[in-house]
């Protein structure tokens, strides 16, 4: 009789029961936890490197108007890079700081079907742990600095 009694009594099942249930809850709030801190991650990447991405086009903008400072006769891009196609024109390369980050910027020139033309390559990277990167271009023809192609 007294084998018989046990095998009714019922009264520690709610204790399991609520053990189950607090393990599934944690094992949940662990999940959610584990796919926030992600989130907040990649959101961070991505500010990161559009932060960089604006320091590399401020760099071409820099470059850009200093290509163009002065009057027509008295321009860098009319002076230094507006030669012959058939003589080389060495690049201009120059690195300074803006905002939270280094920009470096290249102007080189090269000929395309008889025509000079003038790139402008700036990186922008950021001064963090990540060193995040970004890459941008522009070019022009040295007769038309006004029509500008971005990559």
């Amino acid at each position: 009789m007294h084998k018989s009694n046990v095998l009714n009594n019922k009264k520690g099942i709610s204790l399991v029961f609520v053990v189950l249930v607090l393990v599934v809850l944690s094992i949940l709030s662990m999940a959610i936890f584990t796919l926030f801190a992600s989130n907040i991650r990649q959101a961070q990447r991505q500010e990161s490197s559009i932060r960089a991405h604006y320091l590399a086009v401020s760099g071409v903008d820099v470059a850009f108007a200093a290509l163009l400072q002065g009057n027509t006769s008295e321009r860098l891009v009319n002076t230094y890079f507006n030669e012959p196609i058939n003589i080389v024109v060495n690049p201009i390369s120059d690195s300074f700081e803006l905002d939270s980050g280094t920009v470096d910027v290249t102007i080189s020139t090269y000929v395309e079907e008889g025509n000079r033309w003038v790139l402008i390559t700036s990186v922008g990277t950021l001064d963090t742990t990540d060193a995040i990167s970004q890459t941008v271009e522009m070019r022009f023809r040295v007769e038309y600095p006004e029509i500008q192609i971005w990559n």
